[in-house]
């Protein structure tokens, strides 16, 4: 019997230089969030079904990987973090100072159609910050953004902003219950606005005419938003003016080009007021989003908590980066392939650990002078910047040759100070 070689449908092997730089966005996306004092939690990839299907809505519900474990339990793969994230915090960190602030990077499991930038197993990379309700909870998480993809060369970006509260207070008022409110924002997210509008027709306070004005609202003026609030209930019209701060504090901090939708939403059904989507004009996928979810953690339970984060998408944003042509930039190591014609297991170690020392990648291979030639094009071909050779010239005189691939310029260099030489 041939084994199949093909993965899985939706998921997919991750390979060389792709893994690397996909390493390299997850290492600088760790770097600035500990630089904003958050703590890494590790969750595990399988939880309680329940965990899920409380609050996260039907398009989350309906595409998890869920079976029973051994012992009868509904259990599943999770479909994103967040929900783990209030678990954990419930049981862990509820006695701990507010604010909270915790970071993860960890897989997640949907089972969705594969297309481009949508794979049934995706890395996330997130934030939470738990146990605040100011402004500053929230511009902080656009400021990580702001400084994440300045960090690696994403500039053409576009955050999409909304207050799903506004939407909110406008169904309670219309009568409108929770679960039908999470119905009809899943409908907006899949921009099936006919069937969102069916479902609000039902109730006869609704105002069927501000809902399609307010929906209609996409602008980066925030006198726009204010000037239309005037048409809106007290509860309504106080969200319009979180969303007017946020958005003007944002301009003022340098976070990018920043638009107003009021109708856009989210397919998690958790959210309860800020929320907002990152998208890139070369991709028609978003490539992170977030916003806050300040009743999740009661309606597990706890205590009222104000809450709120985003995750980005690890590939989607890779994927993004490639588009623009930005991706290989990420990786800015030395690397170097030393090739020795000889034997001698300890010269060679001397020389490779002199170069891991100073930070440059050493990838040893012993290979015979008429494959010396065949090695060289082998490490241009793999993105070597140097190759060191080693042969018994070298070894007597206890000196290296040293090729740069990147300008063919060769030269001879002491074997115990080869990394200044190599300009490591």
């Amino acid at each position: 019997m041939r084994l199949k070689t093909e993965p899985v449908r939706g998921v997919r092997d991750v390979l060389p230089p792709e893994s690397e730089l996909i390493r390299a966005l997850v290492s600088k996306f760790i770097s600035v969030v500990k630089s904003y004092g958050y703590l890494e939690v590790i969750p595990p990839t399988i939880e309680s079904l329940e965990l899920f299907t409380l609050k996260s809505g039907p398009e989350i519900v309906r595409s998890m990987y869920a079976f029973k474990d051994k012992a009868g339990r509904d259990v599943c793969l999770r479909p994103e973090l967040t929900a783990s994230i209030a678990r954990i915090y419930l049981k862990s960190l509820i006695a701990e100072p507010k604010p909270i602030k915790v970071f993860y990077v960890g897989n997640a499991f949907r089972y969705e159609e594969p297309q481009m930038g949508r794979y049934r197993e995706f890395t996330q990379m997130g934030v939470e910050y738990l146990g605040d309700d100011s402004l500053y909870s929230d511009i902080e998480l656009f400021l990580i953004l702001r400084d994440y993809y300045k960090a690696v060369g994403l500039s053409n970006y576009i955050i999409k902003v909304n207050n799903i509260g506004i939407l909110r207070e406008l169904f309670k008022s219309w009568g409108i219950d929770d679960e039908t409110q999470d119905l009809i924002l899943h409908y907006m997210d899949k921009k099936l606005l006919d069937e969102a509008l069916a479902v609000i027709r039902r109730y006869d306070k609704a105002d069927i005419e501000i809902f399609n004005e307010l929906t209609s609202i996409t602008t980066e003026d925030v006198n726009e938003l204010i000037k239309f609030s005037s048409k809106l209930n007290a509860n309504a019209a106080l969200r319009v003016k979180k969303l007017a701060d946020l958005v003007s504090t944002a301009s003022r901090l340098g976070i990018g080009r920043l638009i107003i939708d009021l109708g856009f939403a989210r397919g998690l059904a958790y959210y309860t007021d800020i929320i907002f989507e990152v998208n890139v004009p070369v991709l028609n996928i978003s490539i992170g989003g977030g916003g806050r979810y300040d009743t999740l953690i009661e309606l597990y339970g706890g205590p009222p908590t104000p809450a709120t984060g985003f995750a980005l998408g690890v590939e989607r944003t890779y994927l993004a980066l490639e588009k623009l042509g930005v991706a290989s930039k990420l990786i800015q190591d030395v690397k170097a392939m030393l090739l020795s014609l000889v034997d001698d297991y300890v010269f060679i170690d001397e020389v490779a650990s002199s170069l891991r020392a100073s930070n440059v990648s050493v990838d040893v291979r012993f290979v015979s002078k008429s494959k010396l030639g065949d090695y060289i094009g082998i490490a241009s071909r793999k993105g070597y910047q140097y190759v060191v050779i080693v042969g018994e010239k070298e070894v007597k005189s206890e000196k290296v040759t040293v090729k740069n691939l990147i300008t063919a310029e060769q030269r001879e260099c002491d074997a115990s100070d080869v990394s200044k030489c190599i300009g490591a």
